[in-house]
């Protein structure tokens, strides 16, 4: 009977039991075992400081990969379920973090980078174009892009090699002797100056051979780092010739085109700093000379008292120019603007006539001139003259076609209306 009394309290006990035990199973299958990261920090961390990665189950993570480095899990500062501090390596890049488990790989949505004082202590003064150069510094594996005179940009794509401590690039061709400017990543990232030039190599001409030679045939052109040179301009020519016959560091071989003309040749590099020969080609079966002026306007230089006036419009002329010359070393290029102008003018010189017949003067059409006319305007009268392109023509104007004057004080050079380059030589009476 004592039994059946307790039976209810037995009851209870039994029921308090069970709920027991079903709650403490609720709580252990609502416990998960699954690997996360949350977060990590502290942002704008530097290298050789400590990082804590925040997360669940993290005691299970084998090893922490950041750009450019590994650390094992025998590396780790500490680590627990919800924690592993890690100090940053001197190596690490900016990127993401990713956790290696067992569980497979984790890697962080956001991007870790750091504050790092990039310096440069060692760089070469001289350098040849398309040669590796090597600097070295602190940091130069945050170093991305390098920025050569003449605004010729390497970005780290184009490295040769970089590492924490050296940088090897190679020097584009198209770069010219000055600073290194350096620009970095990081939080704050950097443009840092080199504090010396890099100067770079040109082409050296020392002799070229035969001259004199006929156009047609081979020029011989000898020296050093010609392996830089990207076309030879001959006088005559607007574009320099880059289709040689050989080329190597110590020589070049190249043909003389028709329209080439005696003067200076220059070696165009890649950088487009130019190499002028000190010596002139000289050019078999080339015009004859001309015949001496009685009086002279310009013959290499302006003379007898004439001077280079202002003209007008939008054209204008070089009278020191040795591009393209008929006689002697130097020739006068106009610059014609299509617009009337008097793109050259000369003034001052009072030259009496008597005793001469003609004034005369040399003109070579560049491309594009041929057949159009010009207006010279000598002493007040106008004289019109038709272009020949591609080839020096000499003109004799009768002194009876401009009024027979006593004394010429003006000569200028007037465009129809068209727009173009021409060269003039040999001014004067004779």
């Amino acid at each position: 009977m004592k039994w059946i009394k307790n039976q209810p309290l037995l009851y209870a006990t039994v029921v308090i039991l069970l709920v027991s035990l079903v709650s403490c199973q609720k709580e252990n299958n609502n416990k998960s075992d699954l690997i996360e990261l949350l977060s990590f920090g502290p942002a704008g961390v530097q290298h050789g400081e400590d990082i804590a990665i925040i997360g669940n189950n993290l005691d299970k993570v084998t090893a922490v990969e950041m750009v450019n480095v590994t650390i094992e899990k025998n590396g780790f500062k500490s680590q627990t379920a919800e924690r592993i501090i890690i100090t940053v390596p001197q190596e690490a890049g900016s990127g993401k973090i990713v956790l290696k488990t067992p569980q497979g790989d984790i890697t962080s949505v956001a991007t870790i980078n750091f504050e790092v004082p990039v310096v440069i202590t060692e760089m070469p003064l001289t350098a040849k174009p398309g040669d590796n150069i090597t600097l070295k510094g602190q940091y130069m594996n945050w170093i991305n892009e390098i920025r050569f005179e003449r605004d010729v940009v390497v970005t780290e794509l184009e490295f040769v090699s970089k590492s924490l401590t050296e940088l090897v690039v190679r020097v584009p061709l198209e770069a010219q002797t000055g600073k290194l400017v350096f620009s970095t990543g990081g939080t704050e990232p950097l443009m840092i100056e080199s504090e010396e030039e890099l100067e770079l190599k040109l082409p050296v001409l020392t002799t070229f051979s035969p001259n004199p030679i006929d156009r047609g045939e081979d020029l011989t052109i000898t020296g050093e780092d010609l392996d830089l040179v990207a076309g030879v301009l001959f006088k005559g020519l607007t574009a320099p010739v880059s289709d040689f016959v050989s080329r190597s560091a110590t020589e070049i071989v190249i043909t003389i085109p028709e329209d080439a003309n005696k003067g200076t040749i220059t070696l165009v590099p890649y950088s487009g700093v130019l190499v002028e020969s000190a010596v002139a080609l000289e050019l078999l079966g080339g015009l004859p000379p001309l015949a001496p002026l009685a009086l002279a306007f310009y013959d290499d230089a302006l003379a007898n008292g004439w001077q280079k006036w202002g003209g007008w419009g939008g054209g204008n002329s070089d009278i020191d120019n040795s591009d393209n010359v008929r006689d002697g070393d130097r020739a006068i290029k106009v610059n014609l603007a299509g617009d009337w102008g008097g793109a050259l003018q000369l003034g001052g010189g009072n030259s009496p006539t008597a005793g001469r017949s003609h004034i005369v003067f040399s003109i070579f059409g560049t491309g594009g001139t041929g057949g159009k006319e010009l207006n010279v305007l000598i002493a007040g009268n106008e004289k019109r003259v038709t272009i020949v392109e591609g080839e020096w023509t000499e003109y004799l104007v009768p002194l009876s076609d401009i009024g027979s004057p006593g004394t010429i004080n003006e000569f200028t050079l007037q465009d129809r209306g068209w727009s173009g380059t021409i060269y003039m030589d040999h001014i004067g009476l004779r």
